[in-house]
């Protein structure tokens, strides 16, 4: 028989300010309230205009987020090739005449920046049209968190 845990609503979370919207904080009983909804947060950066940043400290080897991707055919990505978009795919596969396939994140994994001395790493699951992001060493709250861009590092910086 699975039991399921009554969700409630924290009081203690809701807005300050009544003009803040409609913004609110559930909890599932029994949690901790003050559990982080989110290991990173999207700040601005000095390397690149916006960059995810670590919301706490977090361990090497962590999972830090798995968010969903669009997986863009060969013909798509060689039209994205050209747009500001570009900037922000991770790179798939390719076929055996050489045509990339890349995908398009969604969710804050798009704001990391390069590094070639990187902290966190990423994997692209084209089955599950998903990107992975995992703490490579040891994160401090506060530090952004980058990946390296590999060979396309000099394209897409």
């Amino acid at each position: 028989m699975v039991t399921r845990k009554r969700i409630q609503w924290n009081q203690k979370f809701l807005p300050k300010n009544p003009d803040a919207g409609f913004c609110r904080s559930w909890y599932v009983t029994g949690m901790s309230p003050n559990n982080q909804a989110s290991l990173v947060e999207v700040k601005q950066s000095p390397l690149h205009g916006r960059g995810l940043y670590a919301a706490v400290e977090i361990a090497v080897g962590t999972k830090i987020g798995t968010w969903p991707a669009l997986i863009l055919s060969t013909e798509d990505t060689a039209h994205v090739k050209a747009t500001r978009l570009y900037h922000y795919i991770f790179y798939v596969d390719e076929n055996a005449e050489g045509a990339m396939r890349a995908a398009v994140a969604f969710g804050p994994i798009s704001m990391c920046n390069h590094s070639p001395d990187a902290n966190a790493t990423f994997n692209v699951d084209a089955t599950t049209a998903t990107v992975t992001l995992c703490a490579s060493r040891d994160i401090a709250a506060g530090e952004e968190v980058l990946i390296d861009y590999g060979d396309f590092a000099a394209e897409a910086v």
